[in-house]
Protein backbone atom coordinates (compact mmCIF):
# COMPACT_ATOMS: atom_id res chain seq x y z
CA UNK A 1 0.00 0.00 0.00
CA UNK A 2 1.28 3.43 -0.89
CA UNK A 3 0.34 6.78 0.52
CA UNK A 4 0.95 9.90 -1.79
CA UNK A 5 -0.40 12.40 0.96
CA UNK A 6 1.41 14.04 3.73
CA UNK A 7 2.27 12.27 6.28
CA UNK A 8 3.13 13.13 10.26
CA UNK A 9 5.66 10.69 12.39
CA UNK A 10 6.62 10.91 15.66
CA UNK A 11 10.16 9.22 16.61
CA UNK A 12 11.01 8.32 20.01
CA UNK A 13 13.40 6.62 22.08
CA UNK A 14 12.99 5.15 25.66
CA UNK A 15 16.29 4.75 27.59
CA UNK A 16 16.38 1.61 28.99
CA UNK A 17 16.15 2.95 32.32
CA UNK A 18 12.86 4.64 32.18
CA UNK A 19 11.69 0.44 31.13
CA UNK A 20 13.30 -0.30 34.21
CA UNK A 21 11.74 2.59 36.21
CA UNK A 22 8.27 0.53 34.85
CA UNK A 23 8.76 -2.28 37.26
CA UNK A 24 8.27 -2.55 40.86
CA UNK A 25 12.07 -1.26 42.47
CA UNK A 26 12.54 -4.14 43.92
CA UNK A 27 12.60 -6.39 40.99
CA UNK A 28 15.65 -5.11 40.25
CA UNK A 29 15.05 -6.47 36.56
CA UNK A 30 17.52 -4.50 34.18
CA UNK A 31 18.12 -6.65 30.87
CA UNK A 32 14.35 -5.57 29.45
CA UNK A 33 13.68 -6.29 25.81
CA UNK A 34 10.92 -5.05 23.62
CA UNK A 35 9.79 -7.49 20.80
CA UNK A 36 10.08 -5.89 17.26
CA UNK A 37 7.08 -5.14 15.62
CA UNK A 38 6.51 -3.35 12.16
CA UNK A 39 3.60 -2.16 11.17
CA UNK A 40 1.78 -2.29 14.14
CA UNK A 41 -0.91 0.57 14.73
CA UNK A 42 -1.01 0.93 18.85
CA UNK A 43 -3.89 3.80 19.67
CA UNK A 44 -2.62 3.67 23.51
CA UNK A 45 1.12 4.28 22.09
CA UNK A 46 0.07 7.05 19.70
CA UNK A 47 -2.03 9.29 22.51
CA UNK A 48 1.34 9.25 24.51
CA UNK A 49 3.12 10.33 22.00
CA UNK A 50 0.73 13.10 20.98
CA UNK A 51 0.33 14.15 24.61
CA UNK A 52 4.18 14.49 24.70
CA UNK A 53 4.32 16.32 21.30
CA UNK A 54 1.65 18.64 22.37
CA UNK A 55 3.37 19.42 25.95
CA UNK A 56 6.86 20.07 24.36
CA UNK A 57 5.64 22.43 21.52
CA UNK A 58 3.32 24.11 24.35
CA UNK A 59 6.86 24.73 26.24
CA UNK A 60 5.87 21.86 29.39
CA UNK A 61 3.62 24.61 31.00
CA UNK A 62 3.18 21.81 33.93
CA UNK A 63 7.55 21.58 33.97
CA UNK A 64 9.30 18.42 34.03
CA UNK A 65 7.58 16.38 35.41
CA UNK A 66 4.25 15.92 33.36
CA UNK A 67 6.48 14.86 30.46
CA UNK A 68 8.46 12.52 32.70
CA UNK A 69 4.85 11.45 33.88
CA UNK A 70 3.88 10.43 30.31
CA UNK A 71 7.13 9.07 29.67
CA UNK A 72 6.54 6.11 32.77
CA UNK A 73 2.93 5.98 31.72
CA UNK A 74 4.52 4.64 28.13
CA UNK A 75 7.43 2.62 29.80
CA UNK A 76 4.51 0.92 31.64
CA UNK A 77 2.68 -0.29 28.77
CA UNK A 78 5.53 -1.17 26.84
CA UNK A 79 6.77 -3.01 29.25
CA UNK A 80 3.35 -5.03 29.83
CA UNK A 81 2.34 -5.00 26.02
CA UNK A 82 5.41 -5.58 24.35
CA UNK A 83 8.15 -7.31 26.84
CA UNK A 84 9.90 -9.90 24.95
CA UNK A 85 9.45 -11.89 28.57
CA UNK A 86 6.13 -11.18 30.01
CA UNK A 87 5.98 -9.13 33.28
CA UNK A 88 3.47 -9.48 35.79
CA UNK A 89 1.53 -6.33 36.20
CA UNK A 90 2.25 -4.51 39.82
CA UNK A 91 -1.04 -5.00 42.21
CA UNK A 92 -1.68 -1.54 44.60
CA UNK A 93 -2.60 -1.87 47.74
CA UNK A 94 -3.40 1.37 49.92
CA UNK A 95 -1.21 4.83 49.72
CA UNK A 96 1.70 5.98 50.82
CA UNK A 97 2.85 5.38 54.54
CA UNK A 98 1.22 8.77 55.87
CA UNK A 99 5.62 10.01 56.89
CA UNK A 100 6.69 9.45 53.45
CA UNK A 101 3.17 11.62 52.31
CA UNK A 102 4.09 14.41 55.02
CA UNK A 103 7.47 14.15 53.67
CA UNK A 104 6.62 14.29 49.75
CA UNK A 105 3.79 17.24 50.43
CA UNK A 106 6.20 19.37 52.56
CA UNK A 107 9.18 18.91 50.11
CA UNK A 108 6.67 20.10 47.04
CA UNK A 109 5.18 22.77 49.08
CA UNK A 110 8.65 24.05 50.17
CA UNK A 111 10.18 24.07 46.70
CA UNK A 112 6.92 24.85 43.99
CA UNK A 113 9.31 27.54 42.45
CA UNK A 114 11.76 25.16 40.97
CA UNK A 115 11.12 22.56 38.50
CA UNK A 116 10.32 19.76 40.19
CA UNK A 117 10.75 15.93 38.48
CA UNK A 118 8.87 12.97 39.68
CA UNK A 119 11.96 10.87 39.87
CA UNK A 120 13.21 13.13 42.91
CA UNK A 121 10.27 13.17 44.10
CA UNK A 122 10.04 9.48 43.93
CA UNK A 123 13.95 9.04 45.41
CA UNK A 124 13.02 11.20 48.07
CA UNK A 125 10.07 8.20 48.96
CA UNK A 126 12.69 5.87 48.70
CA UNK A 127 10.68 4.48 45.50
CA UNK A 128 10.54 3.75 42.10
CA UNK A 129 8.77 6.40 39.83
CA UNK A 130 5.87 4.01 38.76
CA UNK A 131 5.55 2.63 42.33
CA UNK A 132 5.53 6.24 43.73
CA UNK A 133 2.93 7.75 41.03
CA UNK A 134 0.33 5.22 41.57
CA UNK A 135 0.91 5.05 45.82
CA UNK A 136 0.78 9.04 45.75
CA UNK A 137 -2.55 8.52 43.21
CA UNK A 138 -4.59 6.80 45.91
CA UNK A 139 -3.39 8.65 48.86
CA UNK A 140 -4.21 12.34 47.45
CA UNK A 141 -6.69 11.27 44.56
CA UNK A 142 -4.69 13.24 41.92
CA UNK A 143 -1.09 11.63 39.81
CA UNK A 144 1.76 13.87 41.12
CA UNK A 145 1.80 16.15 38.19
CA UNK A 146 -1.28 16.94 38.81
CA UNK A 147 -0.92 17.76 42.44
CA UNK A 148 1.93 20.01 41.87
CA UNK A 149 -0.11 22.00 39.54
CA UNK A 150 -3.07 22.60 41.19
CA UNK A 151 -0.53 23.70 44.53
CA UNK A 152 0.82 26.58 42.30
CA UNK A 153 -2.67 27.55 41.46
CA UNK A 154 -3.31 27.57 44.53
CA UNK A 155 0.29 29.79 45.42
CA UNK A 156 -0.64 32.00 42.68
CA UNK A 157 -4.10 32.51 44.04
CA UNK A 158 -2.25 33.00 47.99
CA UNK A 159 0.11 35.68 46.12
CA UNK A 160 -2.62 37.78 44.06
CA UNK A 161 -3.94 38.67 47.14
CA UNK A 162 -2.08 41.29 47.57
CA UNK A 163 -2.57 43.62 45.59
CA UNK A 164 1.30 45.15 45.42
CA UNK A 165 2.05 41.72 44.07
CA UNK A 166 2.30 42.01 40.12
CA UNK A 167 1.23 39.35 37.92
CA UNK A 168 4.32 38.26 36.68
CA UNK A 169 5.65 37.78 39.98
CA UNK A 170 3.12 35.59 41.58
CA UNK A 171 3.27 33.54 38.84
CA UNK A 172 6.97 33.04 39.24
CA UNK A 173 6.63 32.80 42.82
CA UNK A 174 4.43 30.06 42.40
CA UNK A 175 6.74 27.87 39.97
CA UNK A 176 5.43 29.55 36.78
CA UNK A 177 8.24 30.44 35.02
CA UNK A 178 6.49 31.40 31.36
CA UNK A 179 3.40 34.34 32.03
CA UNK A 180 1.37 32.76 28.99
CA UNK A 181 1.46 29.26 30.47
CA UNK A 182 0.61 30.94 33.95
CA UNK A 183 -2.61 32.95 32.63
CA UNK A 184 -3.40 29.82 30.77
CA UNK A 185 -3.65 27.33 33.23
CA UNK A 186 -4.39 29.61 35.67
CA UNK A 187 -7.99 30.13 33.95
CA UNK A 188 -8.37 27.10 32.57
CA UNK A 189 -8.09 26.13 36.90
CA UNK A 190 -9.96 29.21 38.35
CA UNK A 191 -12.14 30.26 35.25
CA UNK A 192 -10.84 33.70 35.33
CA UNK A 193 -6.97 35.38 34.69
CA UNK A 194 -5.00 36.09 37.24
CA UNK A 195 -4.99 40.18 36.65
CA UNK A 196 -9.08 39.59 37.02
CA UNK A 197 -8.98 37.68 40.11
CA UNK A 198 -6.39 39.92 41.78
CA UNK A 199 -8.59 42.98 41.14
CA UNK A 200 -11.56 41.13 42.61
CA UNK A 201 -9.62 40.40 45.60
CA UNK A 202 -10.45 44.49 46.49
Amino acid sequence: MYWAGPTHRIAAAVHPSVLAGALEETSGVHDIELTENWNVTDRNIMALLIAMTTDLEEGSPAGRIYGESLANALAVYLVGRYAVKPRAPMTFRGGLPEYRLRRIVEYISANLAEDLSLAELAALAGMGPHYFAELFRRSVGCPPHRYVLLQRIERAKQELKDPRRGILEAGVSAGFQNPSHFARMFRRFVGVSPSRFQNEQV
